[in-house]
């Protein structure tokens, strides 16, 4: 079966990729909006799509769509036949070496500004081709519902829906302004940040900050006067020398070099952070792949500063 549009004609490829863009998008009227075409369209090319499949695609109501069963394993294989297609058409044309396209990313600001945004620029001058729109977001983004390709997300992971790569282990250190040390003394073991000024993330679990060094291990009980949801907002903090912040070496990195922040107990640090490059549905493949292994290697020279 074809579907006509526009004068071109859409065969099963196209039907797929209709699917998962409404799929993604959970809404038919916005899978319409993104695409330029009418709602009653959509509707009408997914019904035939259910029909030539003789299967029931999407759960239907006045509120929401979600997959069905039978939708979530059609959605698995489109996924991957549409990634190995679009593959092979670039290879026929001798563009496999060259992507193309737009690739939305999600992460947390502060990743966004410290990591990302510098990585984006360097993987545009070896892919001019390629058009980015980033979520910076310190909640978590709904990937399938933003229509995300590849987010970036610190910490152990929850959803075990989602697929993900390990890029990095970030390791974690105690950072402070020159001016704060000067004015409330330099910590010499991990007891004295009990009577120092903690700079707190508001997600912490726990304000008791686990330093380790060798097989030595000290818990420590942490207060301070500032707590904030965002890394950036703690980095101005410490560079205004509001008090002493445990982070990774990704966040303090532009801090290092000018000396807005020096190392505090350098031959002590935390457990390291996982990071990992999460995406929906498939393998990770083209540009999304590309972008995460070229983020990856900068990780890797972020994490010596720790």
């Amino acid at each position: 079966m074809q579907f006509l549009h526009g004068g071109l004609t859409l065969d099963r490829i196209d039907a797929m990729r209709l699917f998962v863009r409404v799929a993604d998008a959970g809404s038919f009227s916005k899978a319409a909006a993104d695409l330029g075409i009418g709602q009653p369209t959509v509707s009408r090319r997914i019904q035939d799509l259910e029909a030539q499949l003789d299967a029931v695609l999407f759960l239907r109501t006045t509120r929401a769509l979600s997959l069905t069963e039978a939708g979530e394993r059609f959605y698995r294989r489109a996924v991957d036949i549409l990634a190995e297609y679009d593959e092979a058409e670039a290879e026929a044309r001798g563009l496999e070496h060259e992507p193309v396209g737009l690739l939305r990313i999600s992460c947390s600001h502060s990743f966004a500004h410290r990591v990302i945004a510098p990585e984006i620029s360097s993987f545009m001058r070896l892919y001019p081709h390629v058009r980015f729109d980033v979520i910076g977001e310190d909640t978590l983004t709904d990937i399938v519902g933003e229509g995300v390709d590849l987010a970036f997300r610190l910490g152990e992971l929850t959803d075990s829906s989602l697929m993900a790569k390990k890029l990095a282990d970030a390791p974690r250190a105690l950072f402070a302004s020159p001016a704060y040390l000067e004015r409330k003394g330099t910590p010499r073991v991990p007891a004295d940040l009990e009577h120092h000024d903690a700079l707190i993330f508001r997600h912490a679990r726990s304000t008791v900050w686990t330093l380790t060094n060798g097989n030595q291990k000290e818990d420590v009980r942490v207060d301070g006067p500032f707590r904030a949801s965002g890394g950036e907002i703690l980095m101005q903090a410490a560079e205004d020398g509001l008090g002493i912040v445990l982070a990774g070496g990704w966040l303090v990195s532009e801090c290092i070099g000018t000396n807005k922040l020096v190392r505090v107990l350098p031959e002590w640090q935390a457990q390291s952070l996982p990071i990992h490059a999460v995406w929906a549905a498939g393998k990770l493949r083209g540009k999304a792949k590309l972008f995460a292994d070229h983020v990856s290697e900068r990780l890797k020279d972020m994490a010596k500063i720790c």
